[in-house]
């Protein structure tokens, strides 16, 4: 006679030796940590007494949402696993008789999370237990990065963009007069971009410019009358307002106008171009010279031994890398993990960036770009911004200086410009110098200029910091971020699971959440 297993193991009371979960797995340990982190009285809003009793537990749902981003699955496959997974039900507590609690009632949840106690609450409670172990001792010396995160929303060429927001307002407008927005396109005359792609409603040769222009001229003089249209019907609502605000971008943001008032597409991309009409705080932007990315950029900050997250923000990709730094140091010193130091490539150094992180009481180190190799630059110059001189290769020294307006736009306080330094070589000085040729054009006859950034003095610090013997073995510890991002992408954070910034932020913070988690999880049971 056969020998059958099959359905043996009871749900009941599940060993999770038995079912082989592994000591350091997530499953194994939730049910211990999760009492540590949360109770039921962090959750009595959620079922306030004039609703009666709760039917879901609000730990079970709470677990659920970390297994969710702990594996990176989507609502529908989180309840599957939760209904048939063996560690998944371990996790739960779920005896066989009880299945977990319905996606309408689970996404209810989340939602209460993220507005009642705050997008960032669990990824702060995930540091209060390795902070409480002992595990996170390196926190003086904290490294920072970021890498891409795709956004949800299509991503749209001119046309289809143009004609997505057309649509998008013929259907605010349909929904305010409580009309089906194919009749009102019709009665406007915008059939053509209700379908899902503006280039199949039309026939015309796309390798013919002219016809390419008269498309794009149609676009947006449609856009452009659609606002003088709607005033006539319907009183704006904020929905309406804000499809016609995002229309008004999308319609100019690429075209430029012709002599005889027809457009064409411009060349190049505008900065802060919008990309995406179901997505629309999705950018372009630039992870390196050779990297374009679309999307999302999440900016990472945490330690360089222990690998814990210690702050953690997304923005757009076309978000300079150095801007959110503050942000990441305010969340680390929330959960009381501000460093002393902190790391990061050539992209943080700027001056801006180093002066605010100086103010927060945190030294950043970074490394300094490669030098232009075709002639001396301002980095060849020895400049002592205290003593306000500026002393060149050839060892001549000036001291001369007036104050211009700072290059790059910056302002004080009351809005009135920056003014900086600028020192000038006499031509007597420069000329017959051995080093002239080096230093550029004319230098022989009008004499070289340095003019200082309104930051000078942290930029030279950081260059004198390359300089000395510890720059390089301390800037190489930099690589740890690496693995670190490693792991919140195989998380899920390279693709948004949501749309809109807001939605891909609490991503950020409930998947580095679920990574610190399991990074207390391996490390303690490592431990002796």
């Amino acid at each position: 006679m056969l020998r059958s297993t099959f359905y043996q193991i009871s749900l009941l009371s599940v060993d999770p030796d038995e079912i082989k979960l592994e000591k350091d797995s997530f499953e194994r340990a939730l049910p211990d940590l999760l009492p540590r982190l949360v109770s039921l009285d962090d959750f009595r809003e959620f079922h306030p007494s004039t609703m009666g009793a709760g039917t879901c537990c609000p730990l079970v749902l709470t677990a659920m949402l970390l297994l969710q981003f702990r594996y990176n699955l989507t609502d529908e496959a989180l309840i599957a696993r939760c209904i048939r997974d063996l560690g998944f039900r371990y996790a739960l507590g779920l005896p066989r008789w009880k299945g977990p609690p319905r996606i309408s009632s689970f996404r209810r949840f989340r939602a209460w999370v993220r507005v009642a106690k705050g997008p960032e609450w669990l990824f702060r409670l995930s540091l209060t237990l390795p902070k409480e172990a002992g595990l996170i001792e390196d926190a003086d010396l904290q490294v920072v990065d970021s890498t891409n995160t795709d956004c949800r929303g299509a991503i749209c060429d001119t046309y289809n963009l143009i004609a997505a927001a057309i649509g998008a307002v013929v259907r605010e407008v349909a929904r305010h007069r409580g009309r089906t927005a194919e009749s009102v396109a019709k009665q406007w005359g915008l059939s053509q971009y209700m379908g899902r792609s503006i280039k199949s409603a039309v026939d015309i040769d796309w390798s013919d410019e002219s016809d390419r222009n008269a498309l794009v001229t149609m676009e947006v003089r449609d856009a452009d009358r659609l606002p003088r249209m709607i005033s006539g019907v319907i009183k704006r609502d904020a929905d309406v307002s804000a499809a016609l605000e995002f229309l008004a971008k999308v319609a100019h943001q690429d075209v430029e106008q012709l002599p005889d008032g027809t457009y064409k597409i411009a060349k190049g991309t505008a900065s802060g171009r919008s990309v995406s009409q179901t997505d629309q705080e999705a950018r372009h932007g630039r992870k390196s010279a050779s990297q374009p990315i679309t999307g999302f950029k999440t900016h990472v900050l945490g330690t360089v031994e222990s690998l814990f997250v210690t702050g953690i923000m997304m923005t757009d990709a076309g978000v300079h890398d150095s801007i959110p730094t503050p942000d990441l140091l305010a969340q680390a010193a929330e959960s009381g993990l501000k460093p002393t130091r902190a790391l990061g490539d050539g992209a943080y150094g700027t001056g801006p960036n180093l002066r605010a992180c100086a103010q927060m009481g945190v030294e950043l180190l970074t490394k300094q770009g490669a030098a232009n190799r075709g002639g001396l630059t301002k980095r060849d110059f020895e400049i002592a911004p205290d003593a306000q001189s500026v002393t060149c290769p050839a060892g001549h020294t000036s001291t001369k200086h007036t104050l211009i307006k700072n290059r790059d736009g910056a302002k004080n306080a009351d809005g009135s410009d920056v003014r900086v330094p600028s020192f000038k070589f006499s031509k007597a000085v420069c000329k017959g110098c051995p080093l002239a040729a080096q230093c550029g054009k004319n230098v022989e006859t009008q004499g070289r200029e340095i003019v200082f950034n309104a930051n000078e003095a942290e930029l030279q610090a950081i260059k004198h910091f390359n300089a000395t013997p510890e720059s390089k073995p301390l800037l190489r510890r930099r690589c740890a971020i690496e693995r670190l991002l490693s792991h919140l992408v195989r998380m899920g954070m390279r693709q948004a699971r949501f749309f809109g910034l807001h939605m891909a932020q609490f991503q950020a913070f409930m998947t580095a959440a679920a990574y610190n988690l399991q990074r207390f999880i391996t490390m303690s049971t490592a431990r002796p």
